[in-house]
Order: C-alpha cells, then sequence, then structure tokens
C-alpha cells in the first residue's frame, strides 16, 4: 500500500485528520493548498506545498511520492477559479471537459482523473468519525413550535440548494427563507439573512445534498459559525445528523450553551421528541 496524501486548505480539519491517520498507523503527508494560506503548524516535516491550479504538477507529487489515496479536508474557496490564476496544460484540459464550474462537476471531474493514476479520493469521514454528532438537540433550552416549524422548514430547503450545488445553508424566520449560501460561504450567508430578522431569532440550516458524496465537501461548523450567528440574531443551528462535521465538538457545544444557541441534529426522527431531548455534552 502507498502513502495517504491529505490535501490541505485552510483550518483545522486537516489537522485533525492527520492526528487521525497518525494514530492509526498512516504515514501521511500534507499536500497544503498555497492558495488557501494552510497554516502547517507542528508537521512541518510532513508538508508538501502545492497549487491546486495546477493538477498536472499535483499528480506528479503524489506519484514522486507514492501516494495512492487522498483526503480532502480544508476549506478551497471556490472564488479562485475566477481569480487570475495561472492554470497548468492538465487542469485547463479538465476545466474545458466540465459541462459547468458546480463544485461536484470539478470535483468528479479531477477525481476521475486521479482515478486514472491510480490514486483515490477516500471518504472525508475515515478520520473525523469524532465529529459527527448523533440525531438529538445539544442545549438545554427548549424550542417552540414556530423555532422547530423553522428547522423543518428550512432543512427541507437547505437540502434543496445543496442538491443544485448552489450552498448548503439557508437562514429562515417565521417559514420563510431569508439568505441563501452561494459562492460568499457560510458566515457570509448567516449576516445577510440575520439582518432581515428584526422581529425574531432565525434559523441556521445547513444540510449536505440526498446521497452526498462522503469524499467530497461535507457540510462543516465550528466556533466562527457561533459567534456569526450570536453577532446577527440567529438563535438556532440545524444540522443533518451523520453529516456534518462539527470541529471541536465539546468547544462548539459549550460555546452554544454559553451564547443561548440551540443545536440540533436532525436524523430521521420527530423534531418534536429530539426537542424533548437534551444530550449530554461529548
Amino acid at each position: 500500500m502507498g502513502r495517504l496524501g491529505i490535501l490541505a486548505g485552510a483550518g483545522e480539519l486537516p489537522h485533525i485528520g492527520m492526528k487521525e491517520a497518525l494514530a492509526a498507523g498512516e504515514d501521511p503527508l500534507f499536500l497544503s493548498i498555497i492558495e488557501s494560506e494552510f497554516n502547517v503548524g507542528e508537521y512541518a516535516d510532513r508538508n508538501l506545498p502545492i497549487h491546486i491550479v495546477k493538477i498536472g504538477a499535483l499528480l506528479k507529487v503524489c506519484k514522486r511520492h507514492n501516494i495512492d489515496r487522498l483526503l480532502l479536508l480544508g476549506k478551497v474557496k471556490k472564488e479562485i477559479i475566477f481569480k487570475n490564476l495561472k492554470f497548468d496544460l492538465k487542469a485547463l484540459s479538465l476545466l474545458a471537459r466540465m459541462i459547468n464550474r458546480h463544485d461536484y462537476s470539478i470535483f468528479k471531474t479531477v477525481s476521475e482523473e486521479f482515478a486514472k493514476e491510480k490514486i483515490t479520493i477516500i471518504s472525508q469521514k475515515t478520520y473525523l468519525q469524532s465529529l459527527f454528532l448523533p440525531e438529538g438537540k445539544y442545549t438545554k433550552k427548549s424550542l417552540n413550535k414556530k423555532e422547530l416549524e423553522d428547522a423543518e422548514f428550512g432543512m427541507e430547503y437547505a437540502q434543496k440548494i445543496a442538491g443544485l450545488d448552489i450552498g448548503q445553508t439557508v437562514v429562515v424566520l417565521d417559514k420563510s427563507v431569508l439568505a441563501v449560501e452561494a459562492v460568499e460561504g457560510t458566515d457570509l450567508a448567516i449576516r445577510r439573512g440575520g439582518s432581515y430578522a428584526k422581529k425574531g431569532k432565525a434559523t441556521v440550516c445547513k444540510s449536505s445534498k440526498l446521497n452526498q458524496d462522503h469524499r467530497f465537501d461535507l457540510p462543516t461548523v465550528g466556533v466562527e459559525t457561533l459567534r456569526s450567528m450570536y453577532e446577527n440574531n440567529c438563535g438556532t443551528l440545524a444540522l443533518r445528523t451523520g453529516e456534518t462535521i462539527i470541529v471541536h465538538p465539546e468547544e462548539f457545544i459549550n460555546l452554544a450553551e454559553k451564547l443561548k444557541i440551540n443545536i440540533l441534529s436532525i436524523g430521521d426522527g420527530k423534531l418534536a421528541k429530539i426537542n424533548s431531548t437534551y444530550q449530554k455534552k461529548r
């Protein structure tokens, strides 16, 4: 078996994945994306900086270091494809073959190219199992009927927009969509939606698409999500059970409690039952 490569964007997830992979006996390397300004921290001896727009060079690096599996972790801003960056010939060739520039079209085309070189992109869940919340409510305050209805309404729309490769987040109030996430990202969508919530606390709903490909772009939240919600009049965060990565779950839940933000992990169960059951902090 070859080595594991962690294609690393911004944030803490690549570091968590590295620690989990090392604990599992892997000999992983970071392929850190220069355009994402990844902070390699303590793993400088396991770091190979790469340009995400130079696919041919990335393939060569994988071959040179016997990397046969890739784990995609961390944030890569989609707007880099709209900037004046120097794509290599392989990247230009792949872009020309794509039917559109939606996130999944880009990923699917690139993953197929890697598969031709016997490099497999693996599930993001492989080394992040501790970062998913089981179904339940994770803060003490009960939600009223209107808040539960907004969570149910918003999750339906969040899954729909995820399925269209637009974004993964909607902000709702009184069964009305205040904001839909697009290329700007979750925090800015929260800011826009919250600015319209003058007569109550808005609900932020984040969902994967139906039949989400777990190798790529699983929804992710962290303490910055909560801070954005608190600063922008949003009082409930609803997530898809087993499909949403929580960066540092215990810290996340503790901060939500402090900020009086409701956290709902919604699976197939009834929302009213979930609301009545407070789960102990992890």
